[in-house]
């Protein structure tokens, strides 16, 4: 009897409950049989680098982004991706459109909960953002990598940069000179995120020595990223803090290196080297570009000699090692553009060639170059000329034993090769021979005349 009690109220109670709202439940039965082996389990998401975690206050939902939303009523169960529309709006089925344009993701979850809340008002909602969209940003200014860059939703300025640049001519000169030197922070540029009326100072320079994300924003749909050539004023190596500031005609080469700071212990203000970015780019012109575009074999003297004298000056860096002239060098003005570079203090001396113990030695004041030789063994039965090569300038020149090197300086003794003397000799008999077997053609030619 109880048995067919409970059949009867199934199908008076049940069945009417299912009939009273029929088509939204067939859309549900429908969801329901595409969602049961694929929806309810965790969707495929793209792997998403990120630096930090998204702030639901902040974050500005847009065209791209992806939700994962799920809604639980009396009358099933959905589970789907709602992808932002262009026009900023996400499409639940039943429930509707809904607009989320200039809303923060906070905002943007509250709006789709309380929508659907209006649909179904015992609903369990739940939302979430697992895509972060993609858009276009331009680049404009003084740049070959003007115009439109795709970029994520939470990239930084330094992300886009990151992406399209390489390292540049002066980089490179900067690597050779600068231990760790970061490549990325657009030395020779000034950028800016132009954003509506507003316009926001980016700091490369600070973000990469620091880790200063201030100015380093994340960009967002519209931005436009300006770059302009620098007139600002650089100094890095052995200071205490590495700088980079807007020139002042007030200022002078003294005052900058103030504001860095010298590691009291570790720098050399005596080897100070410097550079400015825009002589360096200048140095490649077009006169150069035009002699590399020759085949060697067809190119005239003239031609292999100014690229042999640019090539020299290619390193752009400039070296100030005379204490008179680098005191009138730190009372002048700087120019717009200006690097300095302190280098470290380097308490050695090096002894290259013939000696019995070649190798790096303590510098020693007033030491002579004879005295470090016998420190190295003395001189070895080959050893002939001796010269000194400037670990500054990699410039070469001939000293005496009574030579005074200065610290860091590279002493070369030049050692006598054997096997070349007897080459040369060969090459002499060869060309001796040459020169005789034309002699007696000439002499029978004339004989037979």
């Amino acid at each position: 009897m109880i048995y067919y009690f409970k059949i009867l109220l199934f199908i008076t109670i049940i069945i009417p409950f299912n009939q009273i709202d029929g088509n939204k439940n067939d859309y549900f039965d429908q969801n329901n049989n595409l969602n049961t082996n694929k929806n309810m389990m965790p969707n495929s998401i793209e792997s998403q680098i990120i630096d930090q975690h998204i702030d639901e206050s902040n974050y500005m939902v847009g065209s791209g982004d992806v939700f994962l939303f799920n809604m639980i009523t009396t009358n099933g169960v959905i589970t789907l991706d709602l992808t932002v529309s262009p026009s900023g709006n996400v499409l639940i089925p039943i429930v509707g459109k809904v607009n989320l344009k200039g809303k923060t993701l906070a905002q943007s979850y509250d709006i789709i909960i309380e929508q659907c809340k209006v649909k179904y008002e015992d609903a369990y909602v739940y939302v979430n953002l697992i895509k972060l969209r993609q858009f276009k940003v331009l680049l404009t200014g003084n740049s070959s990598n003007a115009g439109m860059h795709i970029v994520t939703a939470n990239s930084r300025v330094s992300d886009l940069f990151e992406n399209i640049y390489t390292f540049s001519h002066i980089d490179t000169i900067l690597s050779n000179h600068i231990l760790d030197y970061p490549k990325n922070i657009i030395i020779s540029k000034d950028i800016s995120v132009i954003r509506g009326d507003e316009v926001i100072d980016v700091n490369l320079f600070d973000y990469y020595y620091y880790g200063n994300k201030k100015n380093n924003p994340i960009l967002l749909e519209q931005d436009i990223v300006s770059i302009k050539n620098t007139n600002k004023l650089t100094v890095m190596g052995e200071v205490k803090k590495c700088i980079r500031v807007d020139n002042n005609s007030s200022y002078t080469y003294r005052d900058i290196i103030e504001m860095a700071g010298l590691k009291t212990l570790n720098s050399d203000l005596s080897n100070i080297k410097f550079l400015n970015s825009s002589s360096i780019s200048s140095l490649y012109g077009k006169e150069k570009n035009r002699i590399a575009n020759i085949d060697p074999k067809y190119r005239s003297d003239t031609d292999e000699s100014y690229l042999s004298a640019r090539s020299k000056t290619l390193n752009g860096i400039i070296y100030i090692t005379n204490e008179e002239r680098l005191s009138n060098f730190l009372n002048q003005n700087p120019i717009d553009g200006d690097i300095l570079i302190i280098p470290s203090v380097n308490n050695w001396i090096e002894i290259l060639g013939g000696v019995d113990s070649p190798g790096t030695y303590s510098f020693e004041q007033n030491k002579q170059v004879f005295d470090y030789i016998l420190n190295a063994g003395g001189f070895s039965e080959a050893s002939k000329d001796i010269y000194v090569l400037d670990v500054n300038s990699g410039t070469r020149k001939q000293i005496n034993k009574y030579y005074i090197p200065r610290p860091g300086d590279i002493i070369f003794v030049e050692e006598k090769v054997g096997f070349k003397r007897w080459d040369r000799v060969k090459d002499i008999i060869s060309i001796s021979a040459s020169i005789s077997s034309v002699l007696l053609v000439l002499n029978n030619v004339v004989g037979n005349n």
